[in-house]
């Protein structure tokens, strides 16, 4: 496989457990991410958001919404089961995704409701259905690919991954210490730096409370 195909891939494929929670999802236990966090990602790579990337041509289908199914509703205290007469409740989604180097379609769907027995609206439906495809079209491009590879279930993998972003954000402010600090003598600079080239983490903090 050629390393180019994959440059996008590798900038974007780990997430940072920052961003991150614990969520359940029809009774399965899932790792959510951030939307505002994947914007600020994919904006990183693309540029602005519905100039360089995004979406077109969005489409919701309500044509099986009211499809007529019956749902058995058990009483949890009583043990009792009800059939009752509802509604389907999906709401379809379609548009079309665009970014630098190309598009493609996108689909997904919804529950419109909250609860087991569809007598709950959800009002935010659409918000979630386009966040949701968001979601699953950057996930095509292998934004957050260790959430959907299972790697974030591996606790090895997700300590190694918290320490990368940890180090990673204090040489951002480490080197933002270098750049604007104008105390620092010829010889605190060398220190600093050999610190950052080394990747000695223990000692950030020291500098940060040295020197901020």
């Amino acid at each position: 496989m050629s390393k180019e195909n994959l440059e996008l891939w590798k900038k974007v494929e780990k997430t940072n457990p920052k961003y991150t929670k614990k969520a359940k999802v029809g009774g399965n236990s899932i790792t959510a991410i951030s939307p505002q966090f994947q914007i600020l990602n994919a904006t990183e790579q693309f540029g602005s958001y519905g100039e360089n990337w995004g979406f077109r041509n969005i489409e919701l289908d309500y044509s099986i919404t009211n499809t007529p199914i019956k749902l058995s509703v058990q009483d949890w205290t009583t043990k009792e089961v009800t059939i009752i007469d509802s509604i389907l409740g999906l709401v379809g989604f379609k548009a079309t995704f665009f970014f630098p180097n190309g598009e493609f379609e996108i689909t997904n769907s919804i529950k419109i409701f909250t609860d087991n027995k569809h007598s709950k609206i959800d009002d935010n439906y659409a918000k979630k259905l386009e966040t949701d495809a968001l979601t699953k079209a950057l996930s095509k491009l292998g934004f957050n690919a260790d959430i959907f590879l299972g790697k974030f279930d591996d606790q090895r993998y997700l300590q190694e991954v918290t320490t990368e972003f940890s180090v990673e954000a204090q040489e951002k402010e480490i080197q933002k210490i270098l750049d604007t600090n104008k105390k620092l003598t010829e010889k605190e600079i060398e220190g600093v730096q050999r610190i950052l080239d080394n990747k000695e983490t223990l000692s950030y903090f020291k500098i940060i409370k040295r020197f901020s």
